[in-house]
């Protein structure tokens, strides 16, 4: 007798099957056609259980100086996590107090453990800047990867000619790196021939003018000339020329994000700042290309880069106001729009969610969902249609940019570590 069956169509990254799963003391324990019996049964059979969504990348924006809690701190980002679907998160090491060393990863990790209450895997990333490049081995231990960012963000960023010398860093402390892939000197370029111009412009296109194709693809060719034998991610990739770039290096990955599947630059002339990001939206035929991509299995991972801010701090001028958008809550209804609205099979949902981003991160007790392996699970109804509402998100910054659409799915429940902490109408209170 197990404590718990979960019956449906099991979703690997070969193959759909029909099956049951017996999950004891947080882990898998069998999986079979049928027979197994256990203390509670979840039988999903109109739905798509996947192994528990991995999100390589989000901003939780807590640290033990607290400045940002108002945006979202742990509790929040668990719970909006596990709102989508998502049992591992990844977060970045951009907050007010950056993660740059093991003691402030390490506060960090006692917070996110109380906070979340260890209802959702909270992992972290480790800050690369010019000035610790020594010390990358002391947090070896304390992070998954390491997050290098080409453009300035909060006063972590690396110059070009340092690139070489980060990477070989990253490489002898043994673990991947995912980068920021925009060139700083590029935007600068582009800000001072505007200023030159006498361009005072606030209109909505002059953020991605400051942040052309080109920058990103600098930034790309750079990353790839330094390349060395570690693994890399570029992160959230928004010129699909960047994916011809690095085709055929076996050690760089990509990822690419909800929002630059979804929106175009076409979309900020009615939602302004709300859907300001870097780096920022593209053209509807860069898009399509994009999700062509994907169908087609050339980007590894599908994240979040979650990015909470207030709706006050985006309703403001589009260069003024903060990038980035809040995407956990909705992380799930989107797979489901990608299914079923743009031919995405399932089992490459599985690979791209879960799968790729376990090996990337060295994560062997999850991505599959097999015997031995930790019990996350994602449960996806394709028949139960959502109308997004900021009334219904955890996220704290209480907003989603996908508020109004309609998406096909829902996700049903979110199990991790063998404990079912969602149903349809949300994070289960007793847990």
């Amino acid at each position: 007798m197990h404590e718990l069956i979960v019956e449906g169509k099991i979703v690997h990254p070969e193959r759909i099957e029909d099956a049951q799963i017996a999950i004891d003391e947080g882990y898998i324990t069998e999986v079979k056609k049928q027979g197994l019996r256990g203390e509670r049964k979840i039988e999903a059979l109109r739905c798509l259980i996947f192994p528990g969504f991995i999100d390589l990348h989000a901003h939780l924006r807590e640290d033990s100086s607290h400045r940002w809690d108002y945006k979202e701190d742990f509790k929040s980002g668990t719970e909006a996590a596990l709102h989508g679907g998502i049992t591992t998160v990844v977060d970045m090491p951009n907050t007010p107090l950056p993660g740059i060393n093991s003691e402030r990863i390490r506060r960090k990790k006692e917070l996110a453990q109380r906070e979340s209450k260890g209802l959702v895997d909270l992992l972290f990333c480790g800050g690369v800047t010019e000035s610790n490049l020594n010390a990358l081995a002391d947090m070896q231990q304390e992070v998954v990867a390491y997050k290098i960012y080409l453009a300035e963000t909060g006063g972590l960023f690396i110059r070009e000619e340092t690139l070489p010398r980060a990477m070989k860093a990253v490489e002898a402390a043994s673990k991947p790196a995912i980068i920021h892939c925009e060139d700083q000197r590029i935007i600068e370029m582009r800000r001072e021939e505007l200023r030159v111009k006498g361009d005072e412009r606030k209109s909505l296109e002059i953020h991605s003018e400051l942040r052309p194709d080109e920058a990103e693809l600098s930034a790309v060719k750079n990353v790839l000339s330094s390349a060395v034998a570690a693994e890399i991610n570029i992160a959230h990739v928004s010129v699909y020329d960047t994916l011809r770039m690095i085709k055929g290096y076996k050690n760089v990955h990509c990822e690419v994000t909800p929002h630059h599947l979804f929106f175009t630059k076409h979309d900020v002339l009615a939602k302004k700042a709300f859907l300001k990001t870097n780096p920022p939206l593209r053209t509807e035929e860069n898009r399509q290309r994009l999700l062509a991509a994907l169908k087609e299995g050339g980007i590894d991972f599908l994240v979040s880069d979650h990015a909470p801010h207030t709706k006050e701090e985006k309703a403001g001028d589009i260069l003024e106001a903060p990038a980035g958008v809040p995407n956990l809550d909705t992380y799930g209804n989107f797979v489901s729009w990608l299914i079923a609205s743009n031919d995405v099979h399932p089992t490459l949902i599985a690979t791209v969610c879960s799968y790729n981003p376990a090996l990337f991160l060295g994560l062997h007790d999850r991505g599959r969902i097999e015997v031995g392996k930790r019990a996350h699970l994602t449960i996806l109804d394709m028949q139960k249609r959502v109308k997004i509402s900021n009334e219904h998100v955890y996220t704290k910054c209480g907003w989603s940019p996908f508020e109004g659409y309609e998406f096909p799915g829902a996700v049903r429940h979110t199990i991790c570590n063998g404990i079912v902490v969602t149903d349809y109408e949300g994070v289960i209170d007793e847990v």
